[in-house]
């Protein structure tokens, strides 16, 4: 089989699931139902296209030439600036409307494809951006004129040696591809977005439903629409090629890392679970701060509570971190999980991760977006932060809360296997108060104490201490 030849989109994360971008010199469809996404898409490539220095054409058909750069401009893609310097020729062809249209004759594609070979005549242009074919074969032709029109439209392109990109309305989310039923046997390559209500939310995710020739992620991937267009999440868990370092992480808790012997090890994921009130929390923040005296950068998300009362709190048991946020080795963001979105929340996450350069993140609680979510959004979500962390290789501590372990409150299974290390908090009630314990639940790649341990909560945080002699089972 010959290697295809592939132009990336600049579109984060697609050129991950799609091994390299779109087929060079051959036509991607990009489909999906009003609102998906589609023409922001094949926007947001054409202006990439043309920031790598590939002169495009873009044949607007459903919105004026107007519109479209402004849509694109308020997203950053500087459409108004690659028309002015040449890279894109943007063509309006959409329809007066001044008055009702009246048909006679039949459906013929020639004048197009005579435009569209004088365009790239004109310009040298090496790409083409259809919006939209649905608007175009509009009134529709019969199925079999439609057929060969859009045949011949495709076949043309390709003879032009031009890498298209062209729209498509879908009829409904899931089944037959577009409402024209011809895109199978004639493109290269289909992109399917979706906009799907799942729950009280609508949730974004892209499909690449195939790929001639060439390898690529199987499967719905979720995205988001930020104020830089598209953005895709992979949830491959990539890592670099360099092994982690074999060095240990204190976590600001002197007992807690004789527990772990030394303390977690570097670029691990720790997943901290217990009860509201078994002092989670506290111990994010000692985490946090042990980080920031070290000089290291460190993120904090909360989803609990403001900042204002976070860091208030915080200052009440002797972990003030304001002075870590001015000296700007500290950032702490926090927000309710039910004003955004989990993809939203991945797109800063990521954002944080390229900007800030943080070693150490922490994400307290995964419960308020779990509970904000459905349950495939907060897993794809899950995945979605594992992911990033491993492929920038950072350390992070995420909480969770569950109910006591007396009333057998189990997480999903893909909580306990993403975590490299898993900390239990718990709490029993007896007759001289609240009995608060600690135990590590799994540590991969280190011995540990696999015995329960005492914690009480104290001015400057945490103090754990065994529970007595002959307590340890390992």
């Amino acid at each position: 089989m010959s290697t295809i030849k592939k132009l990336p989109t600049g579109v984060p994360g697609l050129d991950v699931i799609t091994y390299g971008g779109i087929p060079q010199g051959r036509t991607t469809l990009i489909t999906g139902r009003s609102g998906a996404g589609k023409s922001i898409l094949s926007l947001q490539i054409a202006c990439n296209l043309a920031r790598m220095g590939i002169k495009t054409v873009i044949l607007s058909i459903e919105e004026t030439a107007e519109d479209l750069v402004a849509s694109a401009d308020i997203l950053g893609f500087d459409l108004a600036g690659r028309v002015k310097d040449g890279m894109v020729v943007l063509t309006d062809l959409t329809r007066p409307m001044d008055g009702p249209t009246h048909v006679s004759g039949n459906f013929d594609v020639e004048g197009l494809v005579h435009l569209v070979s004088e365009l790239v005549k004109k310009s040298g242009a090496a790409a083409v951006v259809l919006d939209s074919a649905t608007a175009l074969f509009s009134p529709r032709p019969s199925e079999a004129h439609l057929r060969n029109h859009f045949f011949r439209l495709v076949s043309s392109f390709r003879q032009l040696g031009l890498t298209a990109v062209m729209t498509a309305e879908a009829p409904a989310d899931y089944g037959q591809l577009t409402t024209l039923g011809v895109e199978d046997f004639v493109c290269d390559t289909v992109l399917v977005l979706r906009n799907l209500v799942d729950g009280e939310r609508r949730r974004r995710s892209i499909e690449v439903h195939k790929y001639r020739r060439s390898p690529h992620y199987k499967g719905e991937f979720p995205c988001t629409m930020t104020m830089q267009g598209l953005t895709v999440f992979p949830l491959d868990a990539r890592q670099v090629d360099e092994l982690s370092e074999d060095a240990r992480l204190p976590s600001g808790v002197k007992g807690l890392d004789e527990m772990t012997h030394g303390g977690w090890l570097r670029d691990s994921i720790v997943l901290v679970r217990g009860p509201s009130g078994s002092g989670k929390t506290t111990l994010a923040g000692m985490y946090a701060r042990a980080g920031a005296l070290r000089g290291e950068r460190v993120i904090y998300y909360g989803f609990e509570e403001t900042k204002p009362i976070l860091l208030r709190n915080f200052t009440k048991v002797g972990l003030s971190l304001k002075e870590f946020e001015t000296a700007g080795n500290l950032k702490v963001e926090c927000r309710y999980p039910e004003a955004t979105s989990p993809e939203d929340l991945l797109v800063e996450l990521r954002a944080g991760l390229a900007f800030f350069k943080p070693s150490l993140i922490v994400v307290d609680s995964i419960s308020s977006i779990e509970h904000s979510t459905s349950e495939r959004g907060f897993r794809q979500f899950i995945v979605g932060l594992s992911s990033l962390l491993r492929e920038h290789s950072r350390s992070a501590l995420l909480t969770q809360t569950i109910g006591t372990f007396v009333e057998n409150d189990a997480a999903p299974p893909y909580l306990s296997t993403i975590p490299d290390a898993i900390l239990l908090m718990d709490y029993s009630r007896e007759s001289h108060g609240l009995e608060r314990t600690m135990a590590v639940l799994k540590m991969r790649g280190s011995e540990h104490s696999s015995a329960e341990h005492r914690m009480t909560i104290v001015s400057g945080g945490l103090r754990v201490e065994p529970l007595g002699k002959g307590s340890e089972r390992g």
